[in-house]
């Protein structure tokens, strides 16, 4: 359903961008400021997706605040002035859409999955979430059951757990505040969470991306719903500082400790340096694969596991043990150890493995319509760079040197089960 020529005059192409896709992405600006994005995708499919994503997420909580990301998360597709969450979810279902809700530590994210023919319709939908959500105190006794729920099972994954540790442990707050609203949160009220609301609904801050649509057309529908009405302008929070430290959570009961050793690197490389890390066994069978760690992990018995989290001003990578808890400070050692004598020493060959693996890893995540919802996101909110193939052959030349540097400096850690045989991070060697 196209809209007014007058509404498509407003809009202001700022950047196109390249990508795997068929049709590079565009990003668009309406005339409140409202970033969109989208890609049209392949003219002979049905399907289409629209998000409304907003650069509140946890890492701008406050110690007033904690947990209320978690919480505005939560209240999406409820009831607005407009309609009640079971007209909404009645009508999602006429139409065979799909509706979420997702959160990270920088965005919350409302999507929409639905057929191209009804992307105006739901358009309207997130325009209400932005600006006409109730936040009725009824409600909210209601959602505070569902929020609990999804914390309590947080904090019964262990690898949850001790990730959201290895957080706390290098940035303290900001990016280390928790994506859950644990018992100590102060919200306690629908209120609460409109003021939260109120400060994240900002049109700087704001912004709409769709697959499966095309950008003028869906900036336009922007432009017509009540996400119009929203105003202002971006506020940057504080720049993320890599503080250093450790974060142990003792359990006795644990047959499983885990532990989390991360470093801070440069979001470019971050996905790179996880894959030069190469913990992950990309065979079913047989001795782990070239990767030292790999091979650490299969010889020894226990699990390890690379990861990388990049934001938009820092990244942390890193590995994760689970190992028995008798066992697992000589498993943290041994880890260490290869990624002193090995890692932070890259072989040209080990290099060119992370790098295939890693363009292996974006190109599967560029074919995803949840992938693409990401790298849209990221483009439309100015968050970091693109996740693109282009992107990891830019670090590829520079990486054994960045990992040298990276992996030769202090770490962060974070652990979970029984502390008295967990290695300290400062009796590791960095």
């Amino acid at each position: 359903m196209l809209r007014s020529k007058a509404a498509l005059a407003k809009l202001g192409s700022l950047r196109t961008y390249a990508s795997a896709s068929s049709v590079a992405p565009t990003v668009l600006s309406t005339a409140n400021g409202i970033k969109v994005a989208a890609v049209e995708g392949h003219a002979d499919s049905p399907l289409a997706s629209i998000s409304l994503v907003i650069n509140h997420g946890s890492r701008f909580e406050t110690a007033a605040t904690s947990g209320a990301a978690h919480y505005l998360k939560a209240f999406g597709f409820r009831n607005t002035q407009e309609r009640t969450s079971f007209r909404t979810v009645r009508e999602a279902e006429l139409n065979g859409a799909t509706l979420t809700a997702s959160a990270t530590r920088e965005n919350i994210t409302y999507t929409v999955q639905c057929f191209r023919d009804a992307v105006p319709y739901f358009v309207d939908i997130l325009g209400d979430i932005a600006a006409a959500t109730k936040f009725s105190e009824h409600e909210f006794r209601d959602i505070a059951k569902l929020v609990r729920f999804e914390a309590l099972a947080a904090r019964e994954n262990p690898q949850a757990r001790v990730i959201d540790g290895v957080h706390q442990a290098a940035f303290r707050s900001g990016l280390g505040n928790s994506l859950y609203a644990l018992e100590s949160s102060p919200v306690h009220t629908g209120d609460a969470v409109r003021e939260y609301a109120q400060a994240a609904m900002q049109s700087g801050r704001v912004a709409v991306v769709g697959t499966g649509v095309d950008a003028a057309t869906l900036a336009a529908l922007v432009g017509e719903s009540k996400l119009a009405g929203l105003a202002g302008s971006a506020v940057a929070g504080a720049k993320a500082k890599f503080t250093g430290g450790g974060h142990q959570i003792y359990d006795s009961a644990a047959p499983v400790s885990h532990y989390a050793l991360a470093f801070e690197s440069d979001p470019r490389s971050a996905a790179a340096l996880a894959s030069l890390l190469g913990a992950q066994r990309r065979l079913k069978w047989g001795a782990g694969g070239a990767s030292p760690l790999a091979k650490l992990a299969f010889t020894e018995g226990f699990a390890a596991e690379s990861f990388s989290f990049a934001y938009s001003d820092a990244a942390l990578v890193g590995v994760l043990v689970s190992a028995p808890s008798a066992h697992i400070s000589a498993a943290v050692e041994k880890v260490a150890g290869v990624i002193q004598a090995s890692v932070a020493r890259a072989s040209p060959e080990a290099v060119a493995r992370a790098v295939a693996a890693t363009r292996l890893d974006v190109a599967e995540a560029q074919a995803t319509q949840l992938g693409v919802i990401g790298e849209l996101s990221k483009l439309a909110l100015g968050q970091g760079p693109s996740a693109s193939l282009e992107a990891v052959d830019a670090v590829a030349a520079s990486l054994a040197q960045t990992a040298a540097k990276v992996f030769s400096a202090k770490p962060v850690a974070a652990s979970i089960g029984l502390s008295q045989t967990t290695a300290y991070v400062d009796t590791l060697g960095f």
